[in-house]
């Protein structure tokens, strides 16, 4: 007889699968934990470490720029000409006067010879005149003379006659007699006639004289003038100076108007900074300057903000007041250091990567071992070139990390190694 066996069943397997899956789910959870905590190590040497200071801040403003200088003057020409010789390239040192090229110009060279020549006829002709204009007025003079003798040898004549009649002696007709005051009146008007003509001889002669005066001297300065162009064909330095630009080359045809040559006073610059938009506007008239060449620190003031915005920055003109540095020339780079204020007794640090002034921020501090580095939220305050102010979130003798740190985004906490 066979017997029926009866299967068994399975062992219920259900409830390890799920305690195993709580289990994985709790150790990733705990992994993602952990990597979250510390697994970014960083080594020590790699960061830059700042340690947060109480005392008086520096509220700075950093511009870069360029030395260009105080006084720059371009030395043009008024003729036209062809360049003959070039005596100074840019970058020679010239002094006043000191020839830097020479242009030639005949055609205008010729004029100047023919108008002189005019100008020693015109002379010529007005001394001829003058004597001339002279002559007359001696004839006139000699004119006056005689009427004046005639009028008085008449009137001695008339005063005689007179005398005889007072005394009752018959000498002269009463006919002569009134003949005789015919020829005083006759000759006194004459007399006075000729005064006239004297005084308008001399009046005429003075105004033909100036009349000629006034060519003669408008073609005085028609030489002069052309002279002067003459002159100018010998191009001279206008004050001591660097020869900056000396755009022209020989032969070359230049026309009246045109530069030939850029000059830059000795020995005075001014700095050219480009402050940034946001930072201009606590930049003011007047403000110190440390001006860095490079190789020599030297001083200088604020003298002009210029309104426009170029390329987000605005150009700011310092003055150097200061000695100046041996290297300096022009378009020389230079960083400049404007001074805005002095807050005393207040928190500072160096300035982290990416930190904006006036702003709230996140920042990696470090702990009292120097062994991690926990994410901080900072309020920011005002800034200088290096430094800014801490107005809440850090404390005096605290460790921040103030490289750039942007790799670390999300993580709250870094192993310093």
């Amino acid at each position: 007889m066979d017997i029926i066996r009866k299967k068994q069943k399975a062992a219920n397997k259900k409830p390890y699968i799920i305690a195993g899956i709580c289990l994985v789910l709790v150790m990733v959870i705990w992994q993602i934990s952990r990597s979250n905590v510390s697994n970014i190590i960083a080594t020590k040497d790699t960061l830059l470490i700042d340690t947060v200071k109480r005392g008086q801040f520096e509220v700075t403003v950093r511009g870069i720029g360029v030395l260009v200088p105080k006084d720059i003057r371009w030395v043009a020409t008024n003729i036209s000409g062809r360049v003959e010789a070039i005596y100074a390239k840019a970058g020679a040192s010239v002094k006043v006067d000191d020839i830097l090229m020479v242009l030639s110009n005949p055609e205008l060279e010729q004029q100047l010879e023919e108008s002189q020549w005019e100008l020693e006829e015109m002379k010529a002709q007005l001394h001829a005149q003058k004597i001339a204009l002279e002559s007359q007025v001696f004839d006139q003079e000699a004119l006056v003379i005689n009427s004046q003798l005639n009028y008085e040898r008449a009137l001695l004549t008339l005063n005689a006659q007179e005398s005889l009649i007072a005394q009752d002696i018959v000498a002269v007709s009463k006919i002569a007699h009134e003949e005789v005051k015919i020829d005083v009146n006759q000759f006194k008007q004459r007399w006075l006639l000729e005064q006239k003509r004297l005084l308008k001889s001399r009046e005429n002669m003075q105004a033909q004289i100036k009349a000629f005066s006034a060519r003669s001297k408008r073609m005085q300065h028609i030489v002069s003038r052309m002279q002067s162009q003459v002159d100018g064909l010998t191009v001279k330095a206008t004050i001591d100076s660097i020869v900056q630009e000396m755009p022209l080359e020989l032969g070359q045809r230049v026309n009246a108007g045109t530069n030939l040559a850029r000059l830059a006073k000795s020995g005075e610059f001014l700095a050219e900074l480009r402050v940034p938009e946001k930072q201009v506007s606590h930049v003011a008239l007047g403000q110190h300057v440390t001006i860095d060449t490079r190789a020599n620190i030297t001083t200088g003031i604020v003298k002009r903000i210029d309104p426009a915005v170029i390329n987000g920055s605005v150009q700011v003109d310092v003055e150097l007041v200061g000695d100046i540095p041996k290297e300096a020339r022009p378009e020389l780079s230079v960083d400049g250091i404007i001074e805005i204020a002095k807050l005393d007794d207040v928190l500072f640090v160096k300035r982290p990567m990416f930190a904006k002034a006036n702003s709230t921020g996140t920042i990696y501090a470090l702990d009292t071992a120097n062994e991690y580095a926990q994410s901080t939220t900072v309020e920011f305050g005002q800034m200088s070139a290096t430094h800014i102010e801490i107005k809440q979130g850090l404390a005096t003798g605290n460790n921040i990390v103030v490289s750039d740190v942007s790799a670390w985004d999300g993580h709250q906490q870094i192993k310093i190694n």
